[in-house]
């Protein structure tokens, strides 16, 4: 199985850079002093151009290993807290990978400046082995108490920053770090959509099988019913309460009885079928006497009916003589021979 992702990240208020005289990577020298900080900090807006965490000083920003959410100033210094920061990169840096640090900014008349007339951060370079601009910063301080190295800061111009040998090997091997998460990702990802698949599968397979078997059941339940109403042991009216009783009773559990000196052990729905298959016929549907009862509209017209048919007059004739239904199905179905 893959190992889990590492879950560090960077802590909040990492100093990058603080007032005083400094002199960026083209050699040119900048005064800021706490009032400059405090404006770095209170322009800053990722809305308007948010900027990346990187290794070395890319010309165009990018790969972006983690973003800067917001800046704040503090006794002239300026703290960046950091989001979306790649966990592999956060280890590194933990590690003391990445030692220095050196953040680049726009000068206030650079032409892709978001907030013209302000020095506005355009991204923290992650530096190696190689001296910032800008030397004291303070150490990164993670949970655990560990420092994972000195916190540089230095004023670059970007189109002139070309990055070291090391900071290429470094951003190298962050990347196939990175590459390698993301190939554990996605076999993670198929390998989860796989499962999900089968699951789906086998839920849709048994829910067939059970609905299959439900059906069949119940057209067992139906031809036993039709069976025991040709033999005259059901009445027609009471077909569908023979069926439904079946259904219900399918599931019940077993129920002992004794019997002599033995204990018998019967399934309800095995009990009821016996009961209705081995009872003597309430009517008999063989050859029947036309007009044999002699009363009522259907009395001795059984033969070649229906089973509706047949309990259609006996329903009718039960109403008209106001006797049971039984004695009705027998007198229109006035057995002869």
């Amino acid at each position: 199985m893959p190992k889990p992702a590492p879950t560090v990240a960077l802590p909040e208020g990492v100093e990058i850079f603080r007032a005083g005289r400094h002199t960026d990577d083209s050699g040119t020298t900048h005064e800021f002093s706490e009032a400059d900080v405090q404006r770095m900090a209170a322009v800053y807006d990722p809305a308007k151009r948010e900027a990346p965490l990187t290794v070395g000083h890319p010309e165009h920003n990018l790969p972006a290993y983690g973003w800067v959410k917001g800046l704040r100033a503090e006794s002239g210094r300026l703290l960046m807290d950091t989001h979306q920061v790649e966990p592999q990169f956060a280890e590194m840096v933990r590690a003391g990978r990445f030692k220095k640090r050196s953040a680049s900014f726009y000068p206030p008349g650079h032409p892709n400046n978001p907030v013209s007339g302000a020095w506005y951060l355009r991204h923290v370079a992650n530096l190696g082995a190689q001296p910032p601009a800008i030397a004291g910063l303070a150490d990164i301080q993670f949970s655990e108490g560990e420092a994972a190295g000195l916190v540089q800061f230095s004023e670059a111009t970007p189109s002139t920053n070309q990055p070291s040998q090391e900071q290429d090997d470094m951003s190298k091997e962050l990347q196939d770090k990175l590459d390698a998460v993301q190939r554990e990702r996605d076999e993670l990802k198929t390998a989860r959509e796989k499962a999900e698949r089968e699951r789906d599968e086998a839920k849709t397979q048994v829910t067939s099988f059970a609905e299959q078997q439900k059906a069949d059941r119940k057209a067992s339940y139906v031809s036993f019913a039709e069976t025991q109403i040709k033999a005259g042991k059901l009445l027609p009216k009471d077909k569908d309460m023979a069926v439904a009783t079946q259904a219900a009773l399918a599931d019940a559990e077993a129920v002992s009885f004794s019997e002599g000196d033995a204990t018998r052990k019967v399934a309800p729905l095995q009990w009821l079928q016996s009961l209705i298959a081995d009872a003597k016929p309430v009517v008999s549907f063989g050859e029947f006497a036309p007009g044999g009862g002699g009363e009522g509209a259907e009395a001795g017209g059984a033969k070649g009916k229906s089973d509706a048919e047949i309990d259609k007059a006996a329903q009718a004739y039960m109403r008209e003589k106001k006797v049971s239904y039984s004695e009705a199905v027998s007198h229109v179905t006035s057995f002869t021979s």
